[in-house]
C-alpha cells in the first residue's frame, strides 16, 4: 500500500483530522518532518485543510541551526504553506531546569511555543512527525524507567484532543524511501548520530542489540505491546473517571474533597489513578507528583489518622479529616501580606507569624560534615557561615529581588525563579528571603541557596537553615 494510503487510513482510524481543520505542522527539516508536511499538503484537499507550518531554532548548533531554518522556509514556500520560525536559547533554558536533557527541552519549548501558535491562529490540531521506530524506543525507555501501564502504553496517536500523529505506524525506513522517491532532501541532525543522549543509545546500540541477539522483530513486538497497553490504559482511565466522581464530595478551587470509605473500598491500582486523577483536577497537572508521593497519600488513606497531613511539592497539602481525604493549597495568610522584615540572631530557632514559618539556624563543624547530606538531605539548606555572619534577615519578597541559583551563573529573578519552579501563586509571598545584614540574599525559603554562599573545601563551619511552613 502506498505510504499516503497508509496515512490516510491512520487518521481516518483513529479520528486524527475533521475536514475544515486548521493544521499546525511542526517542521525541524528531517525526514520524519518534512515527510510530514508533504503528506498532510497532498492530502489537504481530502481534507479541506489549512496548514501553517512551525519551525523552533534551538540554537545547539549554531549556524548548522540557522541552516535547518531557513531550508523549512524555502520548503514551506514551494508548497506555499505560511511558515512561523521560533529561536530560542535551549541550552540557557536548560542551565535554569536540572537535571532536564537537551532533547527533553527542546520538546519541551517547542510545544509550549506550538500551543501558543495554536491559540494565537486560533488552530485547530498540531501534527508532530513521530514513527513507529519512535513509539518502540519510547515504549523501550520508558521499560528501562520502571514505567507503569501509562509509560508502557508509549505514544498516543492524539493527545489531549490537539497533538496528532499521522505517521505513527510507519517505520522510519519507508519515510527515508517517501522522501527519495519525492526528492525532498531533508536535513540532517549531526546530534542524532551520537550515543550521547538516552534515546540515541537505545536507537544506535540497545534496538540493533536485541534484534540481533534475541528477537528480529523487536520493533514490531513494542508498537503491539504499546497498542495492547493503550487500549488497557484508556478502559482503567474510564473505569477510574467513574470512582473518581462517585468519591467526590467536594469540587471547589480552593479544595476538594473525597469521600474516604469509598477510597478505602477500592483496588489499590484503581486508587492509585483516582488519586493521579484528584491531583490533575485541582492542580491542573500530575507531572510534579510521582510513584513515591502517590503511596504517601495510600497510605494516609488505609493507615492514618484524623489531622494526618501530607505536604507534596508545589505547596500541595493532602489531609484526612475524619471520613473526608482533602486537597487544598498550604494556607493563605488571610489578609493580604504587607512588606514584612526582621532580624534574627544565628544560631537560633524562630517562628515568624507573618510568613506562617518555623525558621531553624544550627552550625556544624565542616571537618565533622558528611557531604553526602548536601545532595541526600532535600529539607535542610547548608552554606558557608563565615560569609553570613551572626546576624540574619528575614522578609518576604520584594519588586526586583534577584539571586544566583546554586549551580547557575548569573543571576535570575525571584518572580521567575518562582514560575520556573513552579510555586504555587498562593504561596509566593509566604516564602521567606533570607539576606545578610547588608541586603544579600543568600536563601530563597527552602527551594535553593545564592551560588555564592554554598559550602567549599575551604568552608570551616556550615550554617543549617530548615524551614517549616506552619
Amino acid at each position: 500500500m502506498d505510504l499516503i494510503e497508509r496515512v490516510r487510513g491512520c487518521i481516518d482510524k483513529y479520528g486524527l483530522l475533521a475536514s475544515g481543520d486548521k493544521v499546525i505542522v511542526s517542521v525541524s527539516g528531517g525526514p520524519d518532518s518534512l515527510t510530514l508536511l508533504h503528506l498532510l499538503w497532498r492530502l489537504r484537499f481530502d481534507y479541506d485543510l489549512q496548514l501553517h507550518v512551525f519551525h523552533l531554532d534551538h540554537m545547539f548548533r549554531g549556524q548548522e541551526s540557522a541552516a535547518d531554518a531557513e531550508f523549512v522556509v524555502e520548503f514551506a514556500a514551494k508548497l506555499e504553506v505560511p511558515v512561523t520560525i521560533k529561536e530560542y536559547d535551549v541550552a540557557e533554558y536548560i542551565n535554569s531546569k536540572k537535571g532536564l536533557s537537551k532533547q527533553a527541552a527542546a520538546r519541551e519549548i517547542r510545544y509550549r511555543f506550538c500551543l501558543e501558535l495554536a491559540e494565537q491562529l486560533e488552530a485547530d490540531k498540531i501534527a508532530i512527525g513521530q514513527h513507529a521506530d519512535d513509539q518502540a524506543e519510547t515504549v523501550l525507555i520508558n521499560f528501562l524507567r520502571g514505567a507503569g501501564l501509562t509509560g508502557l502504553s508509549g505514544i498516543a496517536p492524539l493527545r489531549n484532543d490537539k497533538f496528532i500523529r499521522p505517521l505513527l505506524e510507519v517505520w522510519r525506513v519507508d519515510i527515508e524511501k517517501y522522501c527519495s522517491k519525492h526528492d525532498l532532501n531533508p536535513r540532517l541532525d549531526s546530534s542524532n548520530l551520537e550515543a550521547i543522549y538516552l534515546r540515541n543509545k537505545v536507537r544506535l546500540e540497545l534496538l540493533p542489540y536485541l534484534e540481533r541477539e534475541f528477537n528480529s522483530s523487536i520493533k514490531e513486538s513494542l508498537n503491539r505491546m504499546a497498542k495492547l497497553f493503550r487500549e488497557e490504559e484508556d478502559f482503567l482511565e474510564k473505569h477510574a473517571a467513574t470512582k473518581y466522581t462517585q468519591s467526590l464530595l467536594i469540587d471547589k478551587s480552593e479544595r476538594i474533597d473525597l469521600d474516604l470509605e469509598t477510597l478505602q473500598s477500592l483496588d489499590l491500582a484503581i486508587l492509585r489513578r483516582v488519586i493521579r486523577q484528584a491531583i490533575k483536577e485541582f492542580t491542573g497537572d500530575k507531572k510534579d507528583y510521582y510513584f513515591q508521593h502517590i503511596e504517601q497519600i495510600i497510605e494516609l488513606i488505609k493507615e492514618g489518622i484524623t489531622g494526618s497531613l501530607l505536604q507534596l511539592p508545589q505547596g500541595l497539602r493532602v489531609k484526612r479529616i475524619y471520613k473526608t481525604l482533602r486537597l487544598t493549597w498550604q494556607e493563605r495568610l488571610k489578609q493580604d501580606i504587607k512588606e514584612f522584615e526582621t532580624v534574627f540572631t544565628v544560631p537560633g530557632q524562630y517562628t515568624v507569624t507573618e510568613l506562617g514559618v518555623k525558621i531553624s539556624f544550627n552550625f556544624e563543624l565542616a571537618i565533622f560534615f558528611n557531604k553526602k547530606r548536601l545532595t541526600k538531605d532535600s529539607k535542610k539548606l547548608f552554606l558557608d557561615a563565615s560569609l553570613i555572619g551572626e546576624q540574619v534577615i528575614v522578609r518576604n519578597r520584594r519588586a526586583g529581588d534577584r539571586f544566583c541559583p546554586l549551580g547557575m551563573e548569573g543571576t535570575k529573578k525571584i518572580k521567575d525563579f518562582f514560575i520556573d519552579e513552579k510555586i504555587a501563586q498562593e504561596v509566593r509571598d509566604k516564602v521567606p528571603i533570607f539576606t545578610t545584614l547588608k541586603g544579600v540574599i543568600f536563601a530563597v525559603g527552602d527551594f535553593r541557596i545564592e551560588d555564592s554562599f554554598k559550602v567549599t573545601e575551604k568552608t570551616e563551619e556550615i550554617l543549617v537553615l530548615e524551614v517549616e511552613y506552619i
